[in-house]
């Protein structure tokens, strides 16, 4: 698990203060700390989410549309930090 967080940039795909590595990128939650996960998208698809530091569990989430950048990206984005942070604000 080494290299695949230690960090060799990303930053223009993943939000402000995230890190990536070979295949996972560290993303800050907004109730502090990080999950660690991978996302993906494919026409008509988009999937993200993680494992959260501290115990929070993990999450998976699936989109019907395209969510590779922009809104649907944020909203995506959003919505896995929304979940691991259920409970925690």
């Amino acid at each position: 698990m080494t290299e695949d967080t230690t960090d060799v940039g990303g930053r223009d795909v993943y939000p402000a203060g995230s890190r990536y590595g070979y295949g996972v990128a560290s993303v800050p939650l907004s109730c502090g700390g990080v999950y660690w996960g991978h996302g993906g998208d494919l026409p008509g698809d988009s999937v993200g989410g993680g494992r959260a530091t501290g115990g929070r569990g993990t999450v998976t989430v699936y989109t019907t549309t395209w969510a590779a950048q922009g809104d649907g990206l944020r909203h995506l984005q959003g919505a896995v930090d929304a979940a691991l942070c259920a409970g925690r604000r």
